[in-house]
């Protein structure tokens, strides 16, 4: 009986949820009209600014170049819809804030509400926009920038290559191993060498080291899977620790048990990453010893960060409301306050993330938990 009276209850509501904003009222059009020919000149006007930055800030890298000029243009182009996305929340605050505080300059919102439409019944056309972005914003992300990123980066690649920059090597590394620790100077990734300095230390199960290698250069041999190297200084422990031997050699092959492969820097920044990609990701570091802190706060980050285009609607709506004169210039201070002051808790608690200070899920959630609650208190609190 209760089932069915909670059933019936459902589909009343529903019921007048579509006669109340089906077929759209004059009110919603007009409101998200003026809203949307606001955002998208917002949003095309700081893509613009970005796309400009990103051209001035690599001019001479295109310049000096030697590779095709298609090449600056495709990594510009594939960089355009990760710029889009991160200007989404400041454009919908500038909007919503802008539009709201115009309504309310110009007498609107009062003329409105004096005829019995609340202020949530007014706003709500632009919140549920606030929400429908904020899934958007998560699965563009997800399926299209983190690819388009990987295209850019391979683009600047090449343009680097041109340039003459050694962007194959990877500059000291200390990793784990299988039954060890490796410490290298540089890897050269196209011949699969070490050159500078390789250093392996074999540890027992107890953790005592067995033996300790050092090596001026080593080259992978692919085809019989060991090592050559050069220059060598072996020191062999006995049980106890003891040096048991010491010898040097001109050149000697060892079997270890990584390849060169597993020396080679990540193949994609973690901005190219998707979920799947760093949950693998988050296993191979894992495996190596490799801190992955920075993996666990991206992972986070995707589904975090695109929340804040809702929340910069919530607030918004709020702010514009008590504008009293100019909305341009209000709407414009409020933005750039509200959008400076989330950035900067979050960059805070994502580096604290990153580096260990905190678990990455309360590094990356506790911002936009402190602005959604902020947004629900300032709903309640004001009586509109």
């Amino acid at each position: 009986m209760n089932s069915t009276k909670k059933i019936g209850n459902s589909i009343f509501r529903y019921s007048e949820l579509k006669e109340e904003y089906f077929p759209l009222k004059i009110l919603d059009k007009y409101l998200f009209g003026e809203f949307v020919k606001t955002f998208l000149g917002t949003l095309i006007m700081l893509t613009g600014i970005l796309v400009i930055s990103q051209v001035m800030d690599n001019l001479k890298v295109f310049l000096a170049s030697k590779e095709a000029s298609y090449h600056a243009y495709f990594f510009i182009l594939y960089s355009i819809p990760k710029m889009a996305i991160a200007v989404i929340p400041p454009a919908l605050m500038f909007s919503v804030c802008y539009i709201v505080g115009q309504f309310s300059v110009n007498k609107e919102l009062v003329a409105m509400m004096a005829v019995g439409v609340s202020f949530y019944r007014i706003v709500s056309p632009l919140i549920f926009f606030g929400g429908v972005s904020w899934i958007l914003v998560l699965l563009v992300s997800e399926f299209v920038v983190r690819p388009l990123n990987s295209f850019a980066q391979s683009e600047f690649s090449i343009i680097q290559k041109g340039v003459g920059t050694k962007s194959d090597l990877v500059y000291q590394l200390h990793i784990k191993g299988k039954e060890g620790f490796y410490y290298v100077y540089w890897y050269d990734e196209p011949t699969k060498s070490v050159k500078g300095g390789f250093n392996y230390i074999k540890v027992k199960s107890d953790g005592s080291a067995e033996y300790v290698i050092s090596a001026q250069n080593a080259k992978y041999n692919a085809n019989e899977k060991n090592w050559k190297l050069e220059k060598i200084e072996e020191i062999i422990f006995d049980e106890n620790m003891n040096l048991k031997t010491y010898s040097k050699f001109a050149e000697k092959v060892y079997n270890f048990p990584e390849s060169a492969d597993y020396f080679a820097k990540p193949t994609r920044k973690i901005e190219e990453m998707d979920f799947l990609d760093l949950t693998e990701e988050i296993k191979i570091r894992k495996n190596k010893g490799i801190p992955y802190f920075d993996l666990e706060v991206e992972r986070h980050s995707i589904f975090a960060m695109p929340l804040m285009c809702l929340i910069v609607v919530l607030i918004g709506s709020i702010a514009g409301a008590f504008t009293k004169k100019s909305a341009g210039v209000a709407s414009l201070g409020i933005t750039i306050g509200v959008v400076l002051l989330y950035y900067i808790f979050y960059s805070t608690g994502r580096s604290l993330g990153e580096n260990g200070g905190l678990p990455p899920s309360i590094a990356v959630w506790s911002t936009s938990v402190l602005f959604l609650g902020i947004s629900i208190t300032l709903y309640k609190k004001f009586n509109l």
